[in-house]
């Protein structure tokens, strides 16, 4: 009673002070029976099927030039927590504070999740249950053609008086900084993305290990056509202390044939080790770093880090059909294939670069303004060199299936 109290009286005071308080939260169960998803099934292997359960509750809060954002969360597998446990689950997800400098400028403190270009690079990861998040401070230009974005994130494990040793949380990134910088005209963007990322190395208190991520995104629309071209160069050192020499390339060409259909056609390259070259101590194998792994190279999520694929590189040729405005449905059909980037080598002998093709068939179906209802099904067909990679010998139907319905209520709005 006591808190209901509270609660209302904290309500009477955002109202009269004419602050603006949104509360809204998000329920997203997902069924998901993997039977060949990640990895190749085997003649033993049996499917699995589970259902997970992201749950948050979000305010949002505006007065004068200063906005805040809270996110608490909860992840959980139904069923992981015993009858009558009390076991602890919550989390944070976003808490953080920006203030309007001026007309363009901001800044934002705190704990906080965003996406850069096509997520490719950085995103927050919406397909993840638990998602990605980042404490650190960001700074935000915005002014009609031309868009600044740097966020700069520090991490330690703990308080401390000397030193600034992150041993507890090696895995992790030590520091961050990301510059977005776009230019935009009539039809074309013209944009700079740099990821500068710090690891320490394992065994030291003091020594970090620095590397780059820099390249172009030029982007051109007219009429009913779209084109995206995309480069990156990674240099510095990886976690492991080796120099890094890698790059990454895109290319994009979307049309619309009507209101109601769209065919992309696209091409990803990820540079690779050459494993016939026992000579070279480089990393040649690119990473994605901080951005989406789900939404590219198929949804299956066979490779989505340079080790999927032992560090031999990527490449994806894919085609993507839309259809949207169905009545309140949206379909698509993707085909990928996925092949090497460099060469592989297993017993000794150079492999053929072809991994596998993927189809992948999704539904999603807007209920009304709070529900949605996704369903998706995908299979893959791959070859001998998949296998000696995976280190198992596959059987049958690769394939996964999910469906995922996400309502949105608002509890309160000012």
């Amino acid at each position: 009673m006591k808190r209901s109290i509270l609660f209302i009286t904290f309500i009477i005071i955002i109202i009269t002070a004419k602050a603006q308080l949104n509360i809204d939260a998000e329920y997203r169960p997902r069924f998901e029976f993997r039977d060949g998803y990640s990895t190749l099934k085997t003649e033993d292997s049996n499917p699995a099927y589970f259902v997970t359960q992201r749950t948050r509750l979000n305010l949002n809060h505006t007065y004068n030039n200063v906005s805040s954002r809270l996110s608490i969360q909860d992840y959980r597998v139904w069923g992981e927590s015993k009858l009558k446990a009390d076991d602890p689950g919550i989390s944070l997800f976003e808490a953080y504070f920006k203030l309007k400098l001026s007309d363009y400028w901001d800044v934002t403190a705190g704990r906080q999740s965003f996406n850069i270009d096509n997520k490719r690079l950085f995103s927050a990861a919406n397909w993840n249950q638990v998602s990605s998040s980042h404490d650190g401070i960001t700074l935000d230009f915005n002014k009609e053609s031309l868009n600044f974005k740097m966020l700069t994130a520090f991490n330690q494990a703990k308080v401390s008086n000397f030193g600034t040793d992150y041993s507890e949380l090696i895995s992790n990134y030590k520091f961050l900084n990301v510059i977005w910088l776009e230019k935009k005209f009539e039809h074309l963007s013209i944009a700079n993305l740099t990821i500068t990322d710090a690891y320490q190395k394992e065994g030291t208190t003091n020594t970090d290990y620095y590397r780059m991520t820099t390249g172009c995104v030029v982007k051109y629309k007219k009429s009913a056509s779209n084109m995206e071209v995309r480069g990156f160069y990674q240099f510095g050192k990886n976690k492991k202390g080796q120099n890094v020499n890698s790059y990454f390339a895109n290319i994009i060409y979307g049309h619309n044939f009507t209101d109601k259909l769209n065919i992309t056609a696209g091409f990803e390259y990820m540079s690779g080790n050459d494993l016939t070259d026992t000579l070279n101590l480089d990393d040649n194998a690119f990473d994605i770093l901080y951005g989406t792994k789900h939404a590219y190279n198929g949804i299956m999520d066979y490779f989505s880090t340079p080790g999927t694929t032992k560090s031999a590189g990527l490449l994806d040729g894919y085609l993507k059909i839309n259809l949207s405005k169905i009545k309140k449905w949206k379909l698509s059909a993707h085909y990928h294939y996925l092949a090497l980037a460099n060469n592989y080598v297993h017993e000794g002998e150079k492999q053929d670069k072809f991994l596998a093709n993927e189809i992948d068939l999704i539904a999603s179906w807007k209920m009304n303004d709070i529900v949605n209802l996704q369903f998706g099904y995908a299979t893959l067909f791959g070859g001998k060199t998949l296998e000696y990679i995976k280190g198992v010998e596959g059987e049958g139907i690769q394939q996964y299936f999910f469906t995922m319905i996400t309502v949105k209520p608002t509890f309160f709005k000012n």
